[in-house]
């Protein structure tokens, strides 16, 4: 009889303890902006992306409808969004960011670090057509 007991007590001690020691991790979520987690400013497709890609883009003679994405301004939206070169998900890891923030594209000059803030912001705010 004392044996059983010991083995109750020890199988309650060893399931008691054995929650104890389980718990939920709780990963919250990174926060997506910096800066005091202050959102990026608005950025407008048409009124300020468009003029950049004009300029840098398609001035070039590259992306003017020779070479994808084609960023002129009939079509630039839907052949970024469209051709996978926008990650909302991942900003920084968009290919449309990381060719500009790596200084491979535009080719023959470089963008500002305000124009490429300008790209990234827009990205982060959910890449709309606006």
């Amino acid at each position: 009889m004392k044996n059983k007991i010991i083995n109750i007590v020890t199988v309650c001690t060893v399931v008691v303890f054995g929650f104890t020691g389980c718990y939920k991790d709780v990963v919250k979520p990174k926060e997506p902006y910096t800066n005091n987690n202050t959102p990026p400013d608005t950025v407008y497709f048409s009124a300020q992306l468009i003029p950049l890609f004009a300029a840098s883009c398609i001035s070039s003679g590259c992306h003017g409808g020779a070479y994808d994405p084609n960023l002129t301004s009939g079509s630039a939206y839907t052949s970024l969004i469209s051709g996978g070169y926008i990650n909302t998900g991942n900003p920084a890891g968009s290919l449309l960011y990381t060719e500009v923030e790596s200084g491979s594209m535009p080719i023959g000059s470089t963008l500002t670090s305000a124009q490429k803030k300008l790209i990234l912001d827009w990205i982060k705010i959910g890449a709309p057509n606006n």
